[in-house]
């Protein structure tokens, strides 16, 4: 299943070896089993066991739950591990809202988030901030006054977008940019259908619609979960259009074509480790760790680890491991 990837068998076989041994508490999207790391040896060869030293400290690390997240939230489990902690995992938590309270009432101590997500939906700004960079500095200054650190950060960012099915027949092929829905819908109002998963739907589809005047008629926009939207736009079944994200390697794989964003309605979302001001401060390793990894966590990088999962058929734990070993992090 990893043959695209250039991994030969005896390195899969290795990988999922390791895998199995490690991810005491990792195995699934979700658990709360300590990992105590019995062949802590395996991840002692690498840069992480080399240069940090976290022995005897235990952390909890979540993640949302789709499937980047997962991964992300693997990522720090392992490199945790590598540096000597132990780690509980919580990956896989409903939403945003859900990580968040969880983070800020100490059930985790840090996960992975997007900074246009903290500008928007935690810190309440109707506006982003231009610049994927200049958003990130915003967040994270900002919201240290409610206690929370933002470390990293990453050098992808994930953004929403609107894709149609690449090969969609008549006048939904026709549109290529959100500016153009105003046209269609109003041509076509039987067409015009929309699947998005619940968060986008609360956050984001309001103000989408306003800033290109168009509206989906609320009786023809699906709410599913979000896996199902790449589906179910591929086979324009139930909707025309859906949400995606543009680090997901199924927008390839499913030939979906992302519509033209003209007015950057959508903005760049740098990913970043998100942990608790006293977390931070208690451990300052954590902050370079975090670099660390972000500088590696590119936005081809992303799309590979996604890909690995949802079309190779990989685990997240497999996905984590083939970063952090590929990029010298563990042995």
């Amino acid at each position: 299943m990893f043959q695209r990837l250039g991994l030969g068998a005896g390195r899969v076989a290795a990988l999922m070896a390791l895998a199995a041994v490690l991810a005491t508490g990792c195995s699934g999207a979700s658990g709360s089993t300590e990992q105590t790391v019995p062949e802590q040896q395996q991840l002692a060869s690498g840069l992480i066991a080399r240069e940090f030293d976290l022995a005897g400290v235990h952390f909890t690390v979540g993640s949302k739950e789709f499937t980047e997240q997962v991964i992300l939230g693997k990522i720090m489990a392992y490199a945790l591990n590598a540096a000597g902690a132990k780690t509980t995992d919580q990956t896989g938590l409903s939403g945003s809202t859900i990580a968040r309270s969880a983070l800020q009432s100490g059930q985790i101590d840090m996960y992975w988030e997007y900074a246009g997500t903290g500008w928007s939906q935690f810190l309440q700004h109707d506006k982003p901030v231009p610049g994927d960079v200049e958003q990130f500095h915003a967040t994270a200054g900002e919201d240290s006054r409610n206690g929370i650190a933002w470390l990293g950060p990453a050098r992808f960012g994930n953004q929403y977008a609107i894709a149609r099915a690449g090969n969609a027949p008549g006048p939904a092929g026709e549109v290529n940019s959100l500016g153009q829905l105003k046209e269609f819908v109003a041509q076509h109002p039987d067409q015009a259908t929309l699947c998005g998963a619940s968060e986008f739907l609360d956050r984001e589809l309001e103000p989408f619609q306003e800033a290109y005047d168009v509206r989906f008629p609320s009786t023809q926009v699906y709410q599913n979960a979000f896996a199902l939207n790449y589906v179910n736009v591929a086979k324009a079944s139930p909707c025309r259009f859906a949400e995606v994200f543009t680090t997901d390697a199924r927008i390839k794989s499913m030939n979906l074509h992302v519509l033209h964003d003209e007015k950057t309605q959508f903005s760049t979302q740098l990913a970043a480790l998100t942990t608790r001001n006293d977390v931070a401060r208690e451990h300052p390793q954590i902050a370079e760790l975090a670099r660390r990894l972000g500088h590696e966590l590119t936005e081809d990088t992303m799309i590979e680890l996604n890909g690995m999962v949802d079309l190779e058929g990989a685990t997240p734990d497999e996905a984590a491991l083939h970063f952090l070993r590929t990029r010298g992090f563990i042995g």
